[in-house]
């Protein structure tokens, strides 16, 4: 849906995503890898897909940059909101090869999803397989539910884990994600501040 949400953290920032993003989405997910599900191939159905999404209700999709707009850092989004009973999914959580934008996009969605959204629990699930993504839910102190789940991908049934976060336990996952955030932000301010090589 087309919404005005906007969050800044230490080095980066969430944005809605705009119709003259959709090169670089395109782009950015061609190279995702195997983990995320194929989406459009042309910019041409990318553009058909993000009209369709502004008239969707309950989605908010996100672009991740630089603070300072520089760089377009990658994509994220919470969809599947219940609004009677204040839950949503977060995910589309796609980055640069190599970006330091993860831990701070993820501390921005939680902001959203408890501070903008007014939702009580956030969950996302993700492929089992994807063993470093699920170690870093649950290294910031996500729930994971004690079954395995399912997930459709790439048009069949493969395994998942599925992660919970309760508004209650959202400051002690801030206080969590915080500090690694400032850190990431303070790297990625030196090694701008470097001058480029001769």
């Amino acid at each position: 849906m087309r919404h005005d949400l906007e969050l800044t953290g230490h080095a980066f920032r969430l944005r809605p995503v705009e119709l003259s993003d959709a090169a670089f989405i395109v782009e950015l997910r061609a190279r995702a890898g195997a983990f995320l599900n194929p989406g459009a191939s042309t910019v041409a159905d990318q553009i058909a897909w993000l009209q369709a999404y502004f008239e969707r209700s309950g989605d908010f999709c996100f672009v991740v940059e630089r603070a300072d707009r520089t760089r377009a850092e990658g994509l994220v989004g919470i969809y599947g909101i219940d609004e009677d009973r204040h839950t949503a999914e977060w995910g589309r959580w796609v980055l640069r090869p190599g970006s330091s934008a993860a831990v701070e996009s993820a501390l921005l969605v939680y902001r959203c999803a408890f501070e903008c959204l007014a939702l009580q629990h956030l969950r996302c699930c993700t492929l089992a397989d994807n063993v470093k993504v699920v170690a870093f839910h649950d290294s910031s102190g996500l729930v994971r539910a004690p079954a395995p789940v399912t997930i459709e991908h790439g048009g069949r049934q493969v395994p998942g884990v599925l992660h919970t976060l309760a508004r209650q336990d959202w400051e002690s996952v801030r206080r969590r994600l915080e500090p690694l955030a400032a850190r990431v932000a303070s790297a990625v301010s030196r090694n701008a501040s470097r001058p480029a090589p001769s």
